[in-house]
């Protein structure tokens, strides 16, 4: 009898076993991750008194799917100098969830004395994926941002729009220039959130920034596995 375990392209799969009735995702049902920018952020420089080689190096991705999670996507983040000469990778994986933006953020990275220029986001393996479920979208609003620049801060309301509560939230934050270049990221994170409620989050810098912010994008995030209750 047909079944979505016998090797076979039947019923009305899209290729053996996957697609169609079958839960498994076909390679070619699935957009691939886009990375959408990755960048050496630089704050203003400390004081000569303090160690220098301290970065942040943020890249932002995107699940392109609207009904596709990606699940454990393992990537790495390699940071190069001016004439593109290795100076480290990090390493991580990702979950996102349909139609996600995410921002990978990587602070006080030490370099010792070399200088970073760029940042670059690789694949380190094949994407997984699934059919998306109910449960897998967030539902939550960032409203009534205010920004102060010395010391910058910048501060909004996070509202938990949906009928379940959220554990273990991050939002990542996201100030640029006018041509819309980062130039500086921060992430908070948010032990629970009730259905309907809303707290102040907030974002903090050590130093002060190269530039006035002229945009300011939210990125939350909330991990998929035991996440809500």
């Amino acid at each position: 009898m047909p079944s979505c375990a016998d090797g076979r392209q039947n019923q009305n799969e899209r290729g053996p076993d996957c697609g169609g009735v079958c839960a498994a995702v076909c390679a070619d049902e699935a957009q691939a991750v886009q990375v959408k920018w990755a960048r050496v952020l630089t704050l203003v420089p400390p004081p000569a008194s303090q160690s220098p080689g301290v970065y942040d190096v943020a890249a932002l991705v995107e699940n392109p799917n609207p009904n596709l999670t990606l699940l454990n996507w393992p990537y790495n983040l390699r940071i190069v100098d001016a004439a593109n000469l290795f100076i480290t990778r990090l390493t991580g994986t990702l979950t996102l969830s349909p139609n996600e933006k995410f921002l990978i953020f990587e602070t006080n990275i030490n370099v010792g004395r070399r200088i970073p220029a760029r940042a670059f986001l690789d694949s380190a393996g094949p994407p997984r994926w699934r059919r998306s479920l109910d449960q897998d979208k967030l539902a939550v609003a960032i409203t009534d941002r205010q920004f102060t620049p010395a010391p910058p801060l910048l501060k909004a309301q996070l509202t938990n729009s949906s009928l379940v509560s959220y554990r273990d939230l991050k939002i990542a934050a996201v100030l640029s220039d006018g041509e819309q270049n980062a130039i500086a990221a921060s992430v908070t994170a948010v032990g629970e959130l009730a259905a309907g409620e809303t707290k102040e989050i907030s974002f903090s810098w050590p130093r002060p920034l190269t530039s006035e912010p002229v945009l300011i994008d939210f990125y939350p995030h909330v991990a998929l596995d035991d996440s809500r209750h």
